[in-house]
């Protein structure tokens, strides 16, 4: 196969790859947005089994926030390789990441829907965790004795999956923000 054929080849691959990593972060934040506040809406319904369905929003919010950064990080590289691999290949450079590379202003629309997307998932996860423990408390407080133990390890694990999420934010936010070379470089 031709080097050009090649490069083509990658480059309408990697777009098909960035049309389907942008629906999926466009489903991520409406299934977020939506789900989220609906599952605890019928949690909260759920009378006397609260209590069961209630402990597992916070994780069902993690799991949405670790897929965003995923299918996010999957975008950023996409748009590294194009530049880096392809982009320099071609005669008519520099290329669309490159130029989106070398001006940091127009990327401000990424930074800021990235920082609402985590602050508004944050808010779901601290607001999901004080509602599945209010829900174990009234159940400890009606008689559940077993139900402290839930409580205790459901406090832990939370506090577990918050320090954890908060880490992989701050350890991704370079990456996952910008498509400077430096930013980049695995340690």
């Amino acid at each position: 196969m031709e080097k050009s054929v090649f490069l083509r080849e990658q480059f309408l691959t990697l777009r098909e790859e960035t049309k389907a990593i942008k629906s999926r972060i466009y489903w991520t934040l409406v299934s977020g947005a939506f789900g989220v506040p609906l599952i605890t809406y019928l949690a909260a319904q759920c009378g006397e089994y609260a209590y069961v369905l209630s402990p597992m929003i916070p994780y069902l919010v993690i799991v949405l926030i670790v897929l965003f950064l995923a299918e996010h990080n999957a975008l950023m590289r996409c748009g590294r390789y194009v530049r880096e691999r392809i982009e320099p290949h071609v005669e008519h450079s520099p290329g669309w990441e490159t130029w989106l590379g070398s001006r940091p202003t127009v990327r401000l629309m990424d930074k800021h829907l990235f920082a609402v997307f985590v602050l508004v998932f944050f808010v779901y996860y601290f607001m999901a965790i004080g509602f599945a423990v209010d829900m174990l408390w009234r159940e400890a407080e009606g008689g559940g004795t077993t139900v402290y133990v839930w409580l205790l390890f459901a406090g832990i694990t939370y506090a577990i999956g918050g320090i954890w999420a908060i880490s992989l934010l701050l350890h991704h936010w370079r990456s996952v923000t910008t498509t400077d070379d430096e930013s980049n470089k695995v340690p």
